[in-house]
Order: C-alpha cells, then sequence, then structure tokens
C-alpha cells in the first residue's frame, strides 16, 4: 500500500525540454489543484473517522496524488521563462517534499504500536497532510513571485486562480 510514497519523479522529459510559461503554469496548477484536494480529503477523513483503514485509504489516495503530481511535472519540463530551471527545480523539491510528508505519515498509519493509537496515528497523519498543504501554498506563491514571466501566466491562468482558492479555503 505504502510502496508508492516513494515513487515518482526522475522520469519524464530532461530539464532541456521546455513548455510555454502558460502551459506549465496551468499544468503546474491544474494537477496542485487536484493535489491539494486530495490532501484536504485526507485530512478530512483523518479528522471525522480516524480508523486504521479509514486512514490508510487516505494516506493512500494521498501517495497516489503526490505520484500523479511529481510525474506529470516531470513530463511537463521547464517553463520557457528565464527562471525556468529554477522553477522546474522548485516543483521537483515541493514533490521531493511531500513525498517524504506521505512516508511519514504511511509509516504513522501503518505502526503496529500498541501504545499507538489510530486516533494518534491519525493525528500525525493529518499534520503531514497539513504541512504539505501549506508547502504547496508556499511553493505555488514563491513560482508566481520570484519568476515575472511565470508570475504573469500564473496571475492569467484559470487553473491557478482555482488553485489559490482552493489553498485559501484550507486555510
Amino acid at each position: 500500500m505504502a510502496l508508492l510514497a516513494g515513487c515518482g519523479g526522475g522520469g519524464g522529459k530532461s530539464s532541456s525540454s521546455t513548455t510555454s510559461a502558460a502551459d506549465w503554469a496551468a499544468a503546474y496548477c491544474g494537477d496542485a489543484a487536484t493535489w491539494v484536494a486530495a490532501l484536504q480529503s485526507a485530512r478530512e477523513t483523518l479528522k471525522n473517522n480516524p480508523r486504521s483503514t479509514n486512514a490508510q485509504e487516505a494516506v493512500q489516495s494521498v501517495s497516489l496524488a503526490t505520484n500523479t503530481f511529481t510525474i506529470a511535472m516531470g513530463r511537463v519540463g521547464q517553463p520557457d521563462t528565464a527562471k525556468g530551471a529554477e522553477d522546474e527545480q522548485a516543483a521537483s523539491e515541493l514533490g521531493k517534499n511531500v513525498q517524504g510528508r506521505v512516508a511519514r505519515a504511511s509509516a504513522a498509519v501503518q505502526s503496529n504500536n500498541p501504545n499507538v493509537t489510530p486516533a494518534q496515528q491519525a493525528a500525525v497523519a493529518r499534520k503531514q497532510a497539513t504541512a504539505s498543504i501549506a508547502a504547496i501554498s508556499n511553493t505555488t506563491t514563491q513560482l508566481e513571485q520570484s519568476d515575472p514571466q511565470l508570475g504573469a501566466a500564473m496571475k492569467a491562468s484559470s487553473d491557478c486562480a482555482t488553485l489559490k482558492a482552493d489553498l485559501a479555503k484550507t486555510s
């Protein structure tokens, strides 16, 4: 089940492959919005029904969404901007950061430690999901502010408007 938490990334296009800033922004924001929805759903599941089976299913869903984001960003390459390589690296680092959080959440919900209750396991996993959403929000802001060309494309993208609205709801 949790084996997928470490998968993804590394594949896809090389960093020499570029995508227009508008297409890259739409891809990043669209995939990140799907990812945020999975994380938010997991947080709600872990809050409202922390039973072990539900927690494992929630973490599995986040793991799949994380891998989907990482693979998709690997395929899209870097935005065709002056700071495109930095932007691609930021998205890649975000994927790696959240993969680590997913691995910690997975370990928590699969713990066989008799001294750790399902509610405690779910609390650890929920904390990781919350931190992951914060990381997505921070990276999105960083991308928009550090690269003027990409920032303009993100401001013009309906996918990015949706992502920002979704992130605002999760605060």
